[in-house]
């Protein structure tokens, strides 16, 4: 336990002297639709699905600029965690893996888990069975120079959702460059901002 302390004590140091541009406060949305993120910032957006017959999940994470188009995105096949919040905070740090992986530095991260998305904005050390992954998350999401974890509806994330769905189809993980799969399309058009 005191490792743990030490490691949240030198997460909040951490966040005490980085620039004001990082956001750490929740922002909940109830948009209907996917919104672009401010210019010079990224937006990935990350769901789980869960297969119960198989004893599987599914993480869906995309990867959007400011105009919606599409940087990333990946579909990968896990282990099924024994609740729904463990799954979603496992597709969190899927998707601050995914982003630090491809080099972006100023992400806002949406996720339709109310309850995930408090942990991740709560500076205090999380409790709840899926603490250590929240822990995990927050302290890969220091590596970036902004970061923000916000709220969105189901209706908000439906191409990370689809992701996640199309991931009971995949053996190990799935990434398209500057694409999402063929049956994402029609979700992720409906969702590009209008000109």
């Amino acid at each position: 336990m005191p490792s743990r302390m030490k490691a949240y004590e030198a997460l909040l140091e951490y966040r005490s002297v980085q620039p004001r541009n990082q956001q750490s406060g929740p922002s909940v949305r109830s948009d209907t639709k996917w919104t672009p993120p401010p210019i010079g910032w990224y937006k990935t957006n990350f769901d789980a699905a869960i297969f119960n017959d198989d004893g599987r999940a599914g993480v869906g994470v995309v990867i959007r600029d400011t105009n919606g188009l599409v940087m990333a995105s990946l579909s990968q096949n896990i282990q099924l965690a024994t609740s729904v919040e463990e799954m979603e905070a496992t597709a969190t740090i899927r998707a601050i893996d995914l982003s630090l992986e491809l080099g972006f530095a100023n992400v806002i991260f949406e996720g339709d888990c109310v309850n995930v998305i408090k942990a991740l904005t709560d500076p205090s050390p999380s409790l709840a069975s899926y603490g250590l992954l929240i822990q995990e998350a927050q302290q890969l999401a220091t590596q970036l120079h902004g970061v923000c974890f916000q709220h969105v509806g189901r209706e908000g994330n439906k191409v990370a959702h689809n992701l996640a769905r199309h991931a009971r189809h995949v053996t190990g993980f799935e990434i398209w460059m500057e694409d999402v799969p063929f049956h994402c399309l029609d979700v992720y058009q409906a969702d590009m901002p209008l000109s």
